[in-house]
This record gives C-alpha cells, structure tokens and sequence, in this order.
C-alpha cells in the first residue's frame, strides 16, 4: 500500500480570491470602464456608483444611477519546468538536454466579471451606494491534466504540482456613503460582506521516495471550500482645491479569508489507462464522508469540514491628483447651476488623473492550510484507495513584497455631454519572492495600457433629467518573467504522504535530514513562468 497524500492546493487557492484590492497580487486594475479604461487612475474623479467600492467620497455630488457592467478577462500563463538536480523522479521521456520539460500553458477562455452598483443623489451634498463585485482576476483557470511525451504516449503534464484547475463564486456586496461636510470637501466610508466559495484541484504525491513512477504515485486532489463572512471597510477623501484640481485619499482594510471545507482525492488518476478514458483503477474519496471515502467503519472525517485555509488580505492605500479643465458654467440636468454637481462628461472639457498605490502584500507570508492531526505532527484523516493520512500542516510559504504602484490616465470629452474618450497606463513594482514563484498568481514587476468610452443618449425631447449611458473599454498587461533557472536552486516543494524521505521525524515539522515533513527533498517550481492579460469592459448605466 502506498503511504499517504498530502495536498498542495493552497498554492493556488486565492488566486481567483481576494477584494476589489487592484494593487494586490492577486488582481489587475481596475473593474469598472471608467476605472479600467483610465488604468486605474480614478479616485479623484470617483464620479460613477463604482466609487462605493474606490472611494466613497464620490457619491457625494453624482446624480442618481444604476450601472450593469462586467470585464472580460483573457489570462494566459504558461510555466516551462525545469527539473531540480536532485529530483530522481522526472519523467525522463519529457525532459530536454538542458534539464527543461515541455512549456505547458493554461486553456485560454473569457472569464466573465460582472458588476452591479447603483448611486442615490439624497441631496446636493449627500449621496448613497450600493455595489456588487468580484476581483479584477480571472475566476476560472484550467491547465491540461496530461501531455505527450517523446513516444507519443500520454503523461501527467510536470506543472500539475502548482495547479490544475481553479473555478468559484467570489462576490463583495458593499454599501457606501459620501458627503460634502463644507464646499469642496467630501468624505466618505463604504463596508462590505465579502463571500466566497472556491473549487480547486491540483496534483500531490502519495509516497515521498526517490524512485517513484508519477503515474502509480501521484494523485489529484480537489478542494471545494468556502467562507461567507469576510467584512471589510473603507475610508475615502476629495478635496477640490481650486476649481481645476482635485486631490484624493483612500484606505482599506479587510479580514483574513478564513475557509472551511473538504478535499475528494483520487489516486491512480495519472494513469496511462486513465489518460485514455479507462478509470476503473481510480480509487476515489471524500473527506466529506464519514469514513473519508474509505468504504471502512472509520469515523475519522466525521462530519466533513475537515480542511482549514487562511489568506491574509494585505492593507491598500492610494493618493492622487487630477487636473480637469471646466467648460464653464457648472450646469445640471436641466441647465440650472448647481454648485454640488459632479458630472465630468458634462461638464469638463478633459481632465488627466495621477495616482500613487501601495499594497502591504508583505503581510503574506505564507497560505495556511490545515488538517487535522496528533501531538507528534501525524495526520490523522485516512486517504482512500492509499492506506495513509493527510498530513496536518501544508502551509504554502510566499513572502510577497509590499507593492507600489503609478496610474496615469484622464478622459477627453470629444462631444460635450454625449462622447468621452479615455486612455491610461499604469506600473508596479514587483511583490515576487524568486524562490516561491508560482502559476497561481502573477505578483512580478507589471506594465498595464487600457483605452476606452462612454457614449450618453439624454432621453425625452424635454425631459433631461434622464439618459442612458454605453460603456466600452480595453486594457492590455503585460509582466516581467517569472525565472529561477538554477537546477540546485531551493523553491517549493511537492506535497507527499510519507512524513519523512529516508528519514525520522524530529519534531512536528522537521525530518532528521533538515527538511520539512510530507514534502518532497526536490522543488517543483524551478524555471521560467509567463503571465499575459486582455480585459475587454462592455457596460450600461440608466441616470435619473
């Protein structure tokens, strides 16, 4: 009997999770057409009901208005392996004369993002939002479960370790409030419930030895887990300093991601007789189930909920300034003047936008992830089809970088209160740490350039308190290259069922050997990784 599997799904679990945090790790700038089509340059001109998400202070003045828009984003990863010197495992039949196996990339589709949000004008000087969003990341990501080798038979692709599959539900329904304590000046707060429910899969190595066949050893691990409680809030500030220029502030803090849930397993699953679509020798299991799958009379699993994640959501903060130009009198819907209005397209003739981020991506030390276990650091769940245990710490370690990031973009309004053009460019710094590189995030240096429009059709022939409103945008990103191309170079390592390789624990979490217990003595994250990113917005706004 092969000892136990341990599980490595940690190391993608949050790349489709977090907030509407831009300049976090995890995410791109920005949802929103204005706010994508700008690259990310906004919060000074806050001036749609997506201000109940990037700052508040600009419901404060908007005319009332609901917004249906959603991003559809095109991510492209691809990860070219190369093999670590003390990996014996490799499947040789993959492997090139420099050490590298083949470059396996992600299945390309469109990930839709929508996003709902309304704004309620209670006064000139007070205004309410409502939104409700997912982050500015692609939601689903699927890599090949088998290749090609040299033979032309197949084999489980050698960036199964990191991910294979991620898919889920993530959305944050937030409330926020603007308001204009003296001329000029508007606050604003906004708090939201965030819930999310995730489903992951990704490969794990049943027995931790030197000389193992990858298609008798390793498994697929499935995770489905979920957290419906994750508060969050945010403080915003506008300033207008002169009647051309507009200064902005804004802060967000959020709780940890604390989710529950199960893992199904399934070994024998890299099987050439499974590759052809023969699973008779896949033997499946459950930590939902009682017995976890086993067919046993244990009791191990209980109730299910057996899995416990956590991912620390890192603090953001951005400043910026705009320059817009009036194009005159500050009118309203129906030519009045109206000293408290916010409405660019109508009444600015462009304006340009700067904006300085920050993120504390370094509060991310690592993905814990835990199972349960014993006082001397053995699991206790059984594994079915392995006879063994899942181990009880997988912790992901990452050791991100705090990040900063420029935004640069401002609107032209080409047809005064009916067509505005817009374009915007961003970069950040790089949160990577080398050593912990992986396919599930995209945290190194990246450069983003976006364009977009709004088209506004005023209804009624004497009516003009209402219009509607067409929305499009493009954004491109581009990232440095993920690299770490020593064959001796230390990294990640695989997840395995077998406490220790040749080896006796000594502790909860150390072998005699000095590495870590249920991993693998090899790392499995060594050579280069490639992100690429299109976002294209399309959305409709009703005003009244």
């Amino acid at each position: 009997m092969r000892r136990a599997t341990g599980l490595l799904f940690f190391v993608s679990l949050f790349a489709v999770s977090g907030t509407t945090f831009a300049s976090g790790v995890t995410e791109t700038p920005d949802n929103g057409s204005e706010q994508m089509g700008r690259g990310g340059a906004w919060i000074a001109r806050a001036s749609d009901p997506l201000a109940t998400l990037f700052n508040p202070a600009g419901l404060a003045g908007q005319p009332s208005r609901i917004t249906i828009q959603a991003n559809l984003l095109v991510d492209h990863t691809c990860f070219t392996r190369l093999r670590s010197a003390s990996d014996t495992t490799a499947d040789l039949s993959l492997v090139d004369g420099t050490g590298h196996y083949p470059r396996v990339c992600n299945d390309i589709q469109a990930v839709p993002n929508p996003q709902f949000a309304i704004t309620w004008r209670v006064t000139d000087r007070l205004g309410l939002g409502f939104a409700v969003a997912g982050p500015s990341a692609p939601a689903d990501k699927k890599f090949p479960e088998f290749i090609t080798d040299n033979a032309g038979q197949p084999v489980a692709q050698p960036g199964r370790y990191l991910l294979l599959k991620q898919s889920g539900v993530i959305v944050f329904p937030t409330i926020g409030v603007g308001y204009e304590v003296i001329d000029n000046l508007r606050l604003g707060a906004s708090v939201a419930w965030g819930i999310a429910k995730l489903k992951l899969a990704t490969a794990v190595l049943s027995l931790n030895t030197d000389n193992s066949s990858p298609s008798t050893n390793d498994l697929r691990a499935n995770l489905q887990a979920a957290d419906y409680f994750v508060p969050q809030f945010s403080l915003g500030g506008l300033y207008s300093a002169t009647p051309e220029i507009d200064i902005a502030g804004w802060y967000k803090w959020s709780d940890a991601i604390r989710s529950r849930g199960d893992v199904g397993t399934a070994a024998n699953y890299f099987s050439k007789a499974n590759a052809g679509g023969d699973d008779s020798g896949v033997r499946y299991g459950d930590t939902i189930y009682e017995d976890c799958g086993t067919g046993t009379t244990s009791k191990a699993c209980g109730a299910g909920d057996n899995a416990t994640a956590k991912f620390v959501i890192p603090m953001e903060a951005k400043l910026g300034i705009r320059y817009h130009k009036p194009r005159g009198v500050l009118t309203g819907w129906n030519g009045e003047k109206r000293a408290h209005l916010r409405d660019p397209l109508a009444t600015d003739v462009f304006d340009i936008e700067a904006d300085l981020t920050w993120a504390n991506n370094s509060a991310v030390e690592a993905f814990e992830v835990r199972f349960p276990g014993d006082a001397t650091g053995r699991g206790v769940l059984p594994v079915s089809g392995t006879g063994g245990e899942f181990p009880p710490n997988v912790d992901a370690p990452r050791a991100f970088k705090d990040t900063f990031g420029l935004r640069v973009g401002g609107d032209y309004n080409a047809i005064p209160d009916k067509l505005a053009l817009r374009a915007g460019a961003f970069i950040e710094s790089s949160a990577l740490d080398e050593r912990y590189q992986s396919i599930d995030f995209a945290p190194q240096t990246r450069f983003g350039i976006a364009l977009g429009g709004t088209y506004r059709i005023r209804l009624g022939s004497d009516d003009k308190s209402s219009a509607i409103e067409i929305m499009a945008g493009y954004g491109h990103v581009f990232y440095a290259d993920q690299t770490r191309e020593d064959p001796k170079a230390d990294g990640l390592r695989a997840i395995a069922g077998t406490s220790c390789n040749k080896s006796d624990p000594v502790s909860a979490d150390k072998c005699a050997d000095g590495n870590p217990r249920y991993r693998t003595k090899w790392p499995i994250n060594l050579g280069t990784i490639t992100n690429t990113l299109n976002v294209i917005n399309v959305g409709l706004a009703y005003r009244f």
